[in-house]
């Protein structure tokens, strides 16, 4: 189908793309749409849904494959016909980013900060168990310690009972002493969160989604199917930022940052799609029992509220 001209450009420059990270794409897909519509998605579906974005069968298939081998995905044959689904390590990794890709998060801050000291965690746990820590906000501050503004909350508990790491580390609150220097503190977070090159991300995805915002902001009549290109572009691009940045308290950023911005640009957006989207989803694409069902009730609370 033609798409509109907005969202044309936004499928061409994804297709440019080098490499092309189409797991990474299967990954947004699964975890935006196929855990909200039962579970499951057929092989075929995935290939259909995938098109507009310039990927081949083959690549998809090798994708998928590449996906199962590690653990994200996992597949049901009936038939003639290969169904997949987020394996539990799969759904447990989006969950995680679930959280902060479809909160209105409160950036008031007590002045409190967690520090965590990993001090025996099994070799093949360290990465999988520091990629979950970032995810969360933490950041190494020297060597062998991690810091987070704020508290850990029940995404840290779970992070540390699914490493069994709940006696193997060190976890600490603490709060930024009057003797501390604030100019140092604020060099620290500078550096370790790296909010030059964040700021610079912010700063590109808003010079490429501006023209999608400022479309939908018009009401346009729009075609299931380009809703459901435009909501899964959204979702992914502002995913691989988040997997870069943290939502630190307006104390610690810098004057004008534009991950603000972003946050408003982004409900906004994904509130205009969800429905038309859903609208594609249910008549096109197959799970296991037929078409797609409708969404979870929970679907409906991303981004504070979607329902009009």
């Amino acid at each position: 189908m033609s798409h509109p001209v907005v969202v044309k450009r936004l499928l061409a420059e994804f297709a440019r793309r080098q490499p092309l990270r189409t797991t990474s794409l299967i990954i947004t897909l699964f975890g935006d749409v196929v855990s909200q519509h039962g579970g499951t998605l057929w092989l075929s579906s995935l290939v259909e849904a995938l098109h507009p974005f310039g990927i081949s069968d083959r690549l998809v298939r090798t994708s998928v494959f590449r996906l199962v081998k590690d653990g994200w995905l996992e597949s049901e044959r009936v038939g003639r016909r290969s169904y997949y689904r987020f394996t539990t390590y799969g759904n447990q990794e989006y969950e995680r980013a679930t959280r902060r890709i479809y909160a209105i998060e409160s950036r008031r801050w007590n002045g409190r900060w967690q520090l965590l000291v990993p001090l025996d965690i099994a070799e093949e746990n360290r990465e999988p168990f520091k990629r979950s820590l970032h995810w969360q906000g933490f950041r190494a501050i020297s060597a062998g310690t991690f810091a987070k503004p704020g508290d850990g909350g029940s995404a840290l508990l779970q992070t540390m009972q699914e490493f069994d790491a709940t006696d193997k580390v060190l976890l600490f609150e603490a709060d930024s002493s009057e003797l501390s220097s604030k100019q140092l503190l604020r060099k620290l977070v500078h550096e370790c969160w790296q909010l030059r090159e964040v700021a610079s991300g912010y700063r590109e995805f808003l010079a490429q989604f501006r023209p999608l915002d400022k479309w939908l902001q018009r009401r346009p009549e729009l075609d299931p199917q380009t809703a459901f290109a435009a909501r899964i572009l959204l979702i992914h691009d502002y995913r691989r930022i988040l997997l870069q940045d943290t939502h630190l308290p307006e104390a610690l950023l810098p004057p004008e940052w534009p991950g603000a911005e972003v946050l408003q640009l982004v409900g906004r957006s994904y509130k205009a799609l969800a429905e038309p989207s859903i609208a594609y989803l249910c008549t096109a694409l197959e799970s296991g029992n037929g078409k797609l069902p409708a969404p979870i009730d929970s679907f409906w609370s991303r981004f504070g509220r979607l329902a009009p």
